[in-house]
């Protein structure tokens, strides 16, 4: 057989046999598992016989083994207890955000806490509120601000604002006195006298007869009665003047003898004039005193001295204690403005105080009103004018003071008792009082 031949009878068996081996292993193979190490490790599975529990090692085989090893594997978790993985774990609790808290595993939002006065929810929170601040007069009671009631003031005091004060006495304008703390007209002190001398004789005071049919000694008698009697000058204390401005200063006296009297004064400044007259009002006789201090002159305190006499007609005169009146020459003002054409014909000053246990100014004064303004004059005046009270010495304003319909004012001014002024001016619509003050440390 020649070597041909025997390359094509081989070709011819090999080729059929390769080809059905390769049949089957293909066969074979569709049903061998093809385990990899990635899905291994996928599920947990250590090693092959894991799944291939028949050694099969077929695809069916490691499906339904893979699915008896998983549920193997897989543990049941008890709550709170979750799976995590093939693993139960208990989860840790939720972090809650305020206001919340947690309840159980829960965050929860809880109802704000019942307070129990005096507390009060603030927030989330009972807190106990501070006492509030009460504004005067009001004043804290319990924890409630409340106005309190006036306080019963025992004469003398009287209720200033909510304090009972003891007002500073009245500046009496002559001829009237002091008598406790009103201003009074003084009667004559002396007239009972005269009632009981004449009574002596067993007579009324208005018997004219004779007693004794002895005229002549009846007339010594009555002349005799009549040198007990002693006149009575009624003048204030302290008055106050600008350098530069008028002064007027009027006092009275009065005699129950109904004799002739004479004011007569010591020491008067130069220039000083005093004029011996009757007021035809009061029906007594009145002293003024006229004087303008020099505009250049330096501030002084002059102390006059005034007294009345009564001529009986035995040429002994009877005469009255002297009296001391000081005038206070303050410093020279600027040029006042000229009164307004308004229905005000003078502005006076009753009385000013100083108090240093309150440390309060008390001034009171009248207006007088001219005899040709109406009631419309008057008020619409009123409406737009008040009394401006000044330091007289250094011209510092320290208060004001409304005027009443009847033309009266008054006010009670705070002030340091270091700068309590010694005088005051007032002024209303350019027409200006001066008077000392009383209760004022002032060197005189």
């Amino acid at each position: 057989m020649s070597n041909d031949l025997l390359r094509r009878i081989r070709r011819n068996t090999v080729t059929p046999l390769l080809s059905l081996l390769l049949i089957a292993f293909a066969a074979f193979a569709a049903n061998v598992a093809h385990a990899t190490p990635d899905i291994m490790q996928a599920n947990g599975a250590p090693a092959c016989s894991s799944c291939h529990t028949q050694g099969k090692f077929t695809k069916a085989e490691g499906r339904a083994g893979l699915a008896a090893y998983l549920a193997a594997q897989t543990p049941i978790c008890t709550p709170p207890q979750v799976l995590q993985g093939n693993v139960c774990v208990t989860p840790p609790p939720p972090t809650c955000i305020a206001p919340q808290v947690l309840q159980g595993n829960v965050c929860v939002t809880p109802p704000p806490p019942t307070c129990i006065a005096p507390q009060v929810l603030q927030g989330d929170v009972c807190v106990t509120p501070p006492p509030p601040t009460c504004i005067a007069p009001q004043v804290l009671q319990g924890d409630v601000c409340v106005t309190p009631p006036p306080p019963s003031c025992i004469a003398p005091q009287v209720l200033q604002g909510d304090v009972c004060v003891t007002p500073p006495p009245p500046t009496c304008i002559a001829p009237q006195v002091l008598q406790g703390n009103v201003c009074v007209t003084p009667a004559p002190t002396s007239c009972s006298d005269v009632d009981d001398l004449d009574d002596e004789h067993g007579q009324e005071p208005d018997d004219d007869r004779d007693h004794d049919g002895n005229d002549e000694q009846d007339d010594d008698s009555e002349k005799s009665k009549k040198a007990k009697i002693i006149p009575t000058l009624s003048a204030p204390d302290h008055v106050s003047v600008h350098a530069g401005e008028a002064l007027t200063l009027a006092v009275t006296a009065f005699d129950c003898a109904s004799r002739p009297l004479t004011i007569i004064a010591k020491h008067l400044p130069y220039g000083a004039v005093l004029e011996n007259t009757v007021d035809p009002q009061l029906h007594m006789n009145k002293g003024v005193i006229t004087w303008t201090p020099d505009a250049g002159s330096r501030a002084q305190t002059i102390e006059i001295e005034l007294k009345v006499v009564a001529d009986d007609g035995t040429g002994k005169p009877v005469a009255s204690d002297e009296q001391g009146v000081v005038i206070n020459v303050l410093p020279a003002t600027p040029a006042q403005p000229l009164a307004q054409n308004g229905p005000v014909k003078s502005n006076t000053v009753v009385s000013a105080g100083y108090r240093s246990k309150s440390q309060k100014l008390t001034v009171a004064g009248q207006l007088l009103w001219n005899g040709s303004s109406n009631k419309g004059d008057r008020l619409a005046f009123i409406k737009n004018q008040t009394a401006v009270i000044s330091d007289a010495v250094s011209g510092v304003q320290l208060g004001t003071a409304a005027i009443k319909r009847n033309g009266k004012w008054k006010t009670s001014i705070k002030i340091d008792a270091n700068s309590a002024p010694c005088s005051v001016d007032v002024e209303v619509g350019g027409v200006r009082a001066t008077q000392p003050v009383k209760g004022v440390n002032c060197q005189n």
